[in-house]
């Protein structure tokens, strides 16, 4: 009985004890989050909403652009705490789009970009890009209070960061230091070091205008800069320059000059770029440019107008005879012994030859001295020599061992310094020549492609020229314009005359004029006045009008036929003689004016023998024949095949017939007194 007494208590006192103790608190989050804003700022783009609870961007369409360098204030509050802090974080896009592709949208912020902050203000400078002055960002920021929790709806906006005033670059000194060549006169040089300071610089209004500088082609360069913030607070981070690397070389900030040795830049047009950078990634640049290489000079080096002795008094041409045109005869030949035109040209070197505006012809077996004006024998070879000067290149003559050609040089009587490569020496190492002409007898123009560069003593080279002149095959007939262009050792071009016609025709360039010449190809042809049976002679009385017998002889000194058949080789005439006639008659009509008659079948006829009539409407006695012979068969249609030359004018033949009533006479004639030589002339259609 005790023990179940006592057994109730227990459980009493147990449930009595249960019933007393304290109750759980409710699983429930009370703490408010806080509140996150941005106090200065382009405008909030979360807590400004439309009336459809969507953010809006101001400005609309877009976002705000704000300087790199900016100072922004935020504020948090939390209503039953405070705030500890914040975290931010500054997302932006790429620099610039790839290449075809559009910019890509602003990527949102991961964890890693978050930074925590007590503060509730700070100085940002945002990135931009060397290649491009703005950027895209996004900045986000959220409060947390002292339990740690997290504003869940972050104050962001999005703007555009301009770097408007990136640091300036200067440039101070660029100098280049290198050794040229002064020409004193009779072929005497000298050289000396000089030093070109460079101050041009590439823009868009002179980008087609050569620079302004040129310094030697193996030249020492210097180049010292600086770099100028142009904002209060901020400093240059590094530059980045560029001459000829392929990618632009990193420079610390405390780096501010670079030397090249001579030799280690390559001649050419150089622009050396300078890019300083400040803390936004941003640049500004800087250039100078220069032309590294002077140009080299050219002029004629042509034969002395009296190295055969005085001209002929006939024909006033200068002339040798020689039995052929092998190496051995034109180096046995006195009168060539030291020119251009023996082995001894290997001697002497470009910058050595005197200025002579002359120039050869060889055709068949004649070597003629030329000079401005003359004219060349169709088919002939004409051929000119240069002098020149370089001032500061490589003597890299294109020669090699494997030249069969130069054998010669045992026959030289000097050092062969023309054919031996080496450092600079004052002279270019050859030359390439450009002409146009005009054809016959259109005056159409012609302009060929710059030849190739002589001489270039080399079997293996598809250019192998191994000759010291220009020599040139003329087969057309034309006025032709030819200037010279020396060639350096780094393969920079005498570029001054562009067109030679230009310069003799226009006056354009009329310094260079000196640096043209200009002659005639193809020797017209001549009537043979003084050949017996050459019909009519000048003054001729003839007892008929009707069917009288013309005998126009007339010759060519250098026939050209365009036949294949009998198609000369370079250098000398045609078997065949290739020439044309056409008669014109005039007179005067009963009115006493001048008219004219063309006979059937003098019309461009391939024979001298012609048959005229003087018509009735004729009325006076005297008459003129006026002739045009030309030595090619279709002229019009082929140009450059020959010229004509015209007797017209005063220069017409005249003869005399019997008045339209006179009975018609005998066959016979009687002739004129004989012109004497040069009475009858012709007028050439160049």
């Amino acid at each position: 009985m005790r023990f179940r007494v006592g057994l109730a208590l227990s459980v009493l006192t147990l449930f009595i004890g249960v019933g007393c103790r304290k109750p759980l608190a409710p699983n429930v989050d009370r703490n408010v989050a806080p509140e996150t804003w941005i106090t200065q700022a382009p405008q909030d783009t979360i807590t400004e909403k439309d009336s459809n609870g969507f953010p809006v961007v101001t400005p609309p369409g877009g976002a705000g652009t704000i300087p790199v360098r900016f100072h922004l204030y935020w504020a948090g509050s939390d209503r039953d705490g405070t705030v500890a802090g914040f975290y931010y974080a500054v997302v932006e896009t790429i620099p610039v789009p790839p290449p075809g592709l559009f910019l890509p949208a602003l990527p949102g912020p991961k964890p890693h970009d978050y930074h925590f902050t007590t503060r509730t203000d700070t100085t940002f400078i945002f990135d931009v890009s060397e290649f491009r002055a703005d950027r895209q960002h996004a900045f986000f920021i959220y409060a947390v209070d002292d339990k740690g929790k997290p504003d869940p709806t972050p104050a962001r906006f999005i703007f555009n960061a301009l770097d408007r005033f990136p640091p300036d670059p200067y440039i101070f000194e660029l100098k280049a230091l290198g050794r040229i060549y002064r020409e004193l006169g009779n072929g005497t040089l000298v050289s000396k070091d000089t030093t070109v300071f460079v101050h041009d610089s590439l823009t868009f209004d002179n980008q087609a205008k050569a620079p302004q500088d040129t310094v030697p082609s193996v030249s020492g360069l210097t180049i010292k800069w600086r770099g100028e913030p142009t904002i209060a607070g901020t400093y240059v981070t590094g530059y980045r320059y560029k001459l000829d690397e392929q990618n632009f070389i990193e420079a610390p900030a405390e780096s501010t000059s670079k030397s090249y040795l001579a030799g280690a830049v390559a001649p050419g047009l150089k622009v050396f770029t300078l890019k300083v950078l400040d803390q936004a990634g941003g640049s500004q640049s800087t250039n100078r440019r220069f032309q590294m290489n002077y140009s080299p000079d050219t002029w004629f080096a042509g034969p002395d107008p009296n190295l055969f002795g005085p001209p002929n008094p006939v024909t006033h041409e200068r002339s040798l005879t020689l039995p052929d045109m092998s190496s051995a005869t034109l180096r046995a030949t006195p009168q060539l012994r030291g020119t251009m035109l023996s082995s001894d040209s290997l001697v002497k070197l470009p910058a050595e030859r005197p200025y002579q505006p002359t120039f050869y012809e060889i055709y068949k077996d004649k070597i003629y001295i030329h000079t401005e004006g003359d004219t060349v024998n169709l088919n002939s070879w004409v051929i000119f020599h240069a002098g020149g000067l370089d001032v500061d290149s490589p003597y890299n003559v294109a020669v090699k061992t494997n030249e069969p050609a130069l054998s010669d040089t045992q026959f030289v009587t000097g050092p062969a310094r023309v054919v031996r490569p080496g450092p600079p020496n004052g002279s270019p190492i050859g030359f390439q020549y450009l002409f146009s002409f005009l054809v016959t007898p259109f005056s159409s123009l012609v302009a060929p492609p710059l030849s190739g560069l002589a001489p270039v003593f080399d079997a293996a080279r598809v250019d192998r020229n191994p000759v010291m002149g220009a020599y040139i095959n003329t087969q057309q007939a034309a006025q032709v314009f030819i200037t010279l262009k020396s060639v350096d050792g780094d393969g920079a071009l005498d570029k001054r005359i562009l067109d030679p016609r230009k310069t003799v025709l226009f006056g354009t360039d009329p310094a260079l004029r000196t640096h043209v010449i200009t002659f005639f190809v193809d020797k017209p042809p001549r009537l043979n006045f003084n050949q017996p049976g050459f019909v009519p002679r000048p003054d001729t009385t003839f007892f008929s009008r009707d069917n009288i017998k013309f005998n126009l002889f007339a010759s060519d000194d250098d026939p050209f036929d365009l036949d294949p058949r009998n198609r000369p080789n370079p250098g000398g005439p045609s078997v065949t003689t290739v020439l044309r006639w056409t008669v014109t008659l005039r007179g005067t009509n009963l009115d006493g004016r001048d008219t004219t008659f063309a006979p059937p079948g003098a019309f461009r006829s391939s024979s001298p023998a012609i048959t005229v009539s003087v018509p009735s409407y004729f009325a006076g006695q005297d008459v003129y024949a006026e002739i045009e012979l030309c030595d090619c068969a279709d002229c019009e249609l082929a140009q450059g095949s020959g010229r004509c030359i015209n007797f017209a004018g005063a220069n017409a033949i005249h003869f005399r017939v019997p008045p339209p009533s006179a009975p018609a006479g005998a066959t016979s004639q009687i002739q004129g007194p004989r012109p004497g030589p040069g009475s009858i002339t012709g007028r050439s259609s160049r």
